[in-house]
């Protein structure tokens, strides 16, 4: 038995407090009348001073609750086997750091890990103290430093687990260090249990040394010979408008190792519904190509799987990914029906947007008689801007997140413009430039080129690559001349400088100009291969619209409400956008995510689930590549730098363990426990004793 503060047992001298007490308490005599004192014997006044202890059970109980108080002060604790270490003998501090990295799921790595583990705990010495890390690229504490090793034993063997992520050595080393520093005893070990994965050295890891004094011993459970099949470069082929017939999905099937794998099944899933199964042949450290044709889909976002039987390294046989097919987004326009033609302004437009299936969007008509704006898409094809209520709704359609494209042909007018769009966009309109008036005999040589495009524009980033359509051949023989505002983007101009495109953001919106018209009356747009592309870039524009990530990897940190907005329509952000959101990981358990910020951290392979009461979006989280790759590092090299040449130094310090062992163990709480009892007691009998008096008392 040992004390942690000894002291206090100078405590015990209150016990003499109620004994003095019992001893001097003086009672109250009762006088007596009595006719003579002739027949009394005479006492001395000095033995009466000497009084007997009354209520020996009362003393008792006060006595004992004094000493049990002073003995829980003292914090005793039992000193096991472990915690007698003969004088003299150093004790150490084992640090075990274990791999719990997706490599280490290859075969029996793991279990040979967590066998070597539990070998430095049970052949440590006595006293010895020990902590458990797990990392892979973070690293977690499972224990603090103890010396119960029992307590680590049921770490190892319950409380570390494997997990999806990649390898990194640096920070796991710099944690160990931080833990052998703190220990209270001279020699201090690290052990770190992993397969030395050859893609988890890093510069990092290049550079780091431990402090003097502390041992580093590695448990080296990889090996030069092994095969891993895994699933890399996948690609999502898909035609311009999204749709679902023409979609495909392309991969790489990488043979990791030194073994052949000959007729490898290869499935795809959708929906979690098996589409198509495929066998392939690699050989060993080569790459095998592999494609699936999806059928047609309904619109939306629909979670697919490739996955490939690999018997030795199970974690990355699946790769998750994410296919958004588009229906078709309404698309408003409004004409001038005041305009007299043998056909419509929109009718090359018609035929751009409707007349292909596989087109994303189709053309709504917009009564100007009474103008509703349903739609997030709206086009205004050479209308006047109307009255002043007319602007006030299209203004506020576009601030609160609507996309707008503005025509300027033959029949607008620059006062007109400006009184209406002028007001509350940055540009203003001078006039109209005519190079030639007559459409069917203008000279071949009046006319002006777009020239100056931007082509790393978002509208005009697909025709970047060769042989994907030129907008240098294309004459303009009429258009407005406008002045743009600073905060106004010019993606296309003229060759004489003059705007031919205009992008405005307006608060959630954004505004088109396009400065000539929509159909050939004042150029011969529509007469080339560009025209549909070009208007379905500016609408696909219009909408925000960025390609999303068809999968993300193991520890990327995502907004989710941002990824929800993303893979929805515009129509239903609307309807969505104060609704509570749950998220849920691979696992189907509800992630707890602080009020006060929207990202989670992605931990695992799988479709994490976002979900609202009507509405369910899914984010493919997939494996990081290069922890596919085990190729085995070696240890002893990689190892050997960051040992340091320094001196160890075995300062014993036997306070230490004490006070760990006496944190361990809680039996000064049972004292205290058992002291309040007697001091209850106590109470209860003190006042029986005194009813009893006072009852008595009353009776004579």
């Amino acid at each position: 038995m040992g004390f942690l503060n000894p002291l206090f047992f100078f405590g015990a001298l209150a016990a003499a407090v109620p004994i003095l007490l019992h001893l001097i308490r003086r009672e109250h005599a009762r006088k007596i009348e009595f006719p003579s004192l002739m027949f009394l014997r005479r006492i001395s006044k000095k033995t009466i001073r000497y009084q007997k202890l009354r209520h020996l059970l009362l003393l008792l109980l006060r006595v004992l609750a004094i000493l049990l108080v002073v003995l829980a002060f003292t914090r005793p604790y039992r000193k096991n086997a472990q915690s007698a270490v003969p004088a003299g003998t150093p004790t150490s501090a084992h640090i075990i750091v274990l791999d719990n990295s997706m490599s280490m799921n290859y075969q029996d790595r793991w279990d040979r890990a967590k066998t070597a583990a539990e070998d430095i705990v049970r052949e440590a010495g006595p006293g010895d103290q020990f902590a458990i890390l797990e990392f892979s690229d973070t690293t977690s504490s499972r224990t603090e430093l103890t010396s119960q090793p029992s307590d680590v034993l049921a770490q190892i063997e319950d409380g570390v687990n494997l997990s999806d992520r990649s390898t990194r050595y640096a920070q796991a080393i710099k944690t160990a260090e931080r833990f052998a520093l703190e220990a209270g005893t001279g020699k201090r070990i690290i052990h770190l249990i992993s397969d030395f994965q050859k893609n988890g050295w890093s510069t990092e890891e290049q550079t780091l040394r431990l402090n003097d004094g502390i041992e580093l011993q590695y448990v080296d459970v990889g090996s030069d010979a092994f095969t891993n099949l895994a699933i890399r470069d996948v690609r999502v082929v898909e035609d311009e408008s999204g749709a679902a017939a023409n979609i495909g999905i392309q991969a790489s099937i990488v043979n990791y190792g030194n073994s052949d794998r000959k007729n490898v099944p290869v499935r795809l899933y959708v929906d979690e519904r098996r589409m198509e199964s495929k066998s392939i042949d690699i050989g060993k450290g080569g790459l095998g190509k592999i494609e699936f044709r999806l059928p047609n889909l309904l619109s939306g976002l629909h979670p697919a799987v490739i996955e490939v039987d690999d018997p030795y390294l199970v974690r990355d046989n699946r790769f998750y990914l994410t296919v958004a097919t588009r229906g078709k987004t309404p698309v408003q326009i409004a004409e001038n029906p005041g305009k007299q033609s043998r056909r419509s302004p929109g009718y090359f437009l018609a035929k751009a947007l409707d007349v292909h299936a596989l087109s994303p969007y189709k053309l709504v008509p917009l009564s100007l008689q009474n103008p509703v704006i349903s739609e997030q898409l709206l086009i205004w094809n050479d209308v006047p801007s109307g009255n002043p209520e007319l602007q006030k709704m299209l203004r506020d359609f576009v601030k609160t997140g609507g996309g707008l494209i503005v025509v300027l042909g033959n029949e607008t007018r620059a006062a007109d413009f400006n009184r209406g769009f002028g007001s509350w966009l940055p540009v203003k309109m001078i006039d109209r430039v005519v190079v030639a008036r007559n459409k069917r005999a203008r000279p071949a040589e009046n006319y002006v080129l777009m020239t100056d495009v931007r082509m790393d524009h978002p509208i005009f980033q697909p025709f970047r690559a060769p042989h994907s359509g030129t907008f240098s051949n294309i004459r303009f023989y009429n258009y407005a001349r406008v002045t743009a505002g600073s905060n106004a983007e010019i993606p296309a101009r003229f060759e004489n400088g003059d705007p031919a495109l205009i992008s405005i953001d307006v608060e959630k919106g954004r505004v088109l100009i396009f400065t000539s018209s929509a159909d050939d009356s004042s150029n011969d747009l529509p007469l080339k291969a560009v025209y549909a592309p070009l208007w379905h870039q500016m609408l696909r524009f219009l909408e925000n619209f960025r390609e999303r990530r068809h999968w993300l990897e193991i520890g990327d940190v995502v907004d989710y409400r941002k990824q929800f907005m993303e893979a929805t329509s515009q129509r239903e952000r609307k309807n969505i956008a104060n609704e509570a959101m749950v998220v849920r990981d691979p696992a189907k358990r509800r992630l707890a995510i602080p009020p006060d910020s929207d990202d989670i951290f992605l931990e695992q392979a799988g479709f994490y689930e976002i979900r609202t009461v009507n509405q369910n979006v899914s984010i493919a989280v997939n494996t990081v590549p290069s922890e596919s790759d085990l190729t085995h590092g070696n240890a002893e090299e990689m190892t050997a730098g960051w040992i340091s040449s320094g001196p160890a130094t075995f300062s014993q310090d036997k306070t230490l363990a004490a006070e760990e062992q006496g944190r361990n163990q809680t039996f000064w709480i049972f004292l205290l426990m058992a002291a309040l009892l007697f001091f209850v007691s106590e109470a209860l009998l003190s006042n029986y004793e005194l009813r009893m008096t006072n009852d008595e008392l009353k009776k004579t």
